[in-house]
């Protein structure tokens, strides 16, 4: 369904360290049943049936909103978090909403005005960027990058062959019953 669809990209999301790719069609259909949920509620709430069957729709109706906000609540911390980086590369910034892209430009800009007027101004002219330390910085290191390298834990529904990571003959086995901890290179 839906919502187990919903259910696993806000797992994804939230267990990525990078921004993934944004769920149009799923967040879009989900916001529809949403809605369709809340007219039912409100039409059970209205016509006298059992209060009980209206809470037991109003309980997967809270469950499908909390799962919809924080998913997109996972993604706007990421893109508070990791906004310069998203925005300079081109991978990190097409798998943004519309709605994200503008909401990232306007943080950029927002930020960057705040600390030109706060604090950048009264340094000395090498070190008024936000994005590098000085101007001699050949790279832009003021900017916070999501931590690629870090271990990864996958659980699997079914057991499967021997992983191979980044093309090296190192393996990660495991079925359903266990965890591997995956280093990710």
């Amino acid at each position: 369904t839906d919502v187990e669809l919903l259910k696993r990209a806000w797992r994804n999301e939230k267990a990525s360290p990078e921004i993934l790719p944004f769920e149009e069609a799923l967040v879009k259909r989900a916001k529809e049943q949403i809605q369709l949920m809340e007219e039912t509620v409100d039409d059970f709430a209205e016509s006298g049936h059992d209060p009980l069957i209206a809470s037991l729709y109003q309980m997967d109706l809270d469950r499908a909103q909390f799962l919809l906000r924080s998913y997109l609540r996972v993604r706007l911390q990421k893109i508070e978090k990791f906004m310069f980086h998203i925005w300079k590369i081109d991978t990190y910034r097409n798998r943004l909403s519309i709605e994200e892209e503008k909401f990232t430009e306007r943080c950029i800009r927002d930020i960057g005005k705040h600390l030109e007027e706060t604090v950048l101004s009264k340094l000395p002219d090498n070190y008024q960027s936000v994005l590098k330390q000085s101007i001699i910085s050949e790279e832009d290191d003021m900017v916070p990058e999501p931590q690629l390298d870090i271990f990864v834990v996958a659980k699997c529904e079914r057991a499967t062959r021997p992983l191979y990571l980044d093309g090296s003959r190192q393996s990660a086995s495991f079925d359903s019953r266990q965890f591997a901890i995956l280093t990710c290179l």
